[in-house]
């Protein structure tokens, strides 16, 4: 089982190539609903194929055997990291003038301004845009 968590973890990190804000999935959250979901699929149809290079998925969706709980759940598991790259990708410029006002003391980079922003005594002061992104990336 561990090696089917690394084939779904590896297939997860080649997939998620971002294209707003919804519910999101952890990466932890996504293997864990696809070894439920696709396991016996993986070790079926996809069990010699190599990791990267988005492999395991595309295997899984050229086997029209797959069972159709695994396709649904490969697609939802993808569509909910979509959202969470699009939401981390989103933080930077929908939290800019909260970052300017109430951070400009923190240097940029290693998560200051994230850390700023993210503070109980700022709380009130952020958006419900940039709260909300924050959250839906997974950085709350």
């Amino acid at each position: 089982m561990p090696k089917l968590k690394t084939l779904i973890a590896a297939m997860l990190f080649c997939a998620v190539a971002a294209p707003v804000m919804a519910q999101t999935i952890s990466y932890g959250e996504a293997i864990d609903k696809l070894v439920a979901a696709c396991g016996a699929d993986v070790d079926k149809y996809c069990k010699d194929v190599r990791l990267g290079g988005n492999r395991i998925q595309d295997c899984l969706s050229a086997n029209a055997g797959v069972s159709g709980i695994c396709k649904v759940t490969l697609n939802e598991v993808n569509e909910l990291l979509q959202k969470r790259a699009a939401a981390q990708a989103a933080v930077p410029q929908l939290c800019k003038s909260e970052a300017k006002r109430l951070c400009e003391n923190f240097r940029e980079g290693r998560g200051r301004i994230l850390r700023c922003l993210t503070r109980e005594e700022n709380a009130r002061n952020v958006s419900k845009e940039c709260n909300t992104a924050i959250t839906n990336a997974g950085w709350r």
